[in-house]
């Protein structure tokens, strides 16, 4: 007998969300290795913020948990996801979605439209997750 199959929407939603996690993680990463490209504040902001190797770190641990969100999100959706528990799947799907969606909604209260990137970006992913961890819960329960 086969696994039901996924509806559309977890794995449109699952695959939306591995794309940011990607994209959220990309600038992360250049970050990281000293290109100062995108950075909030400026290159100035750069040069401050990464003077202290606590904060490369953070950086390269930012990168880390979106690749792990990446994976979170494939496996909600794969069929090889299937042979993995899913409620700890599900619970890392619904943490992500609880801590970005802090944070972006946080940054928009703090600085309104000042800033139109960043805190966007940080909702929209929790956005994201929240909406790949409801259908995989949906999808369990139906």
């Amino acid at each position: 007998m086969t696994a039901p199959r996924k509806p559309l929407g977890l794995a449109w939603i699952g695959y939306a969300t591995c794309a940011w996690t990607v994209l959220f993680a990309a600038p992360h990463v250049w970050w990281g290795l000293g290109i100062p490209l995108g950075f909030p504040g400026g290159e100035a902001g750069y040069q401050h913020f990464m003077s202290a190797t606590w904060r490369i770190v953070y950086d390269w641990v930012v990168v880390f948990l979106s690749l792990t969100g990446c994976g979170v999100a494939l496996a909600l959706v794969r069929p090889w996801g299937r042979t993995l528990p899913q409620r700890p799947l599900q619970v890392l799907a619904w943490m992500a979605f609880g801590v970005l969606t802090l944070r972006g909604a946080a940054g928009l209260v703090a600085d309104g439209l000042a800033d139109p990137i960043w805190s966007p970006s940080f909702l929209l992913g929790g956005l994201l997750f929240g909406g790949l961890a409801w259908q995989a819960h949906r999808m369990v329960q139906g």
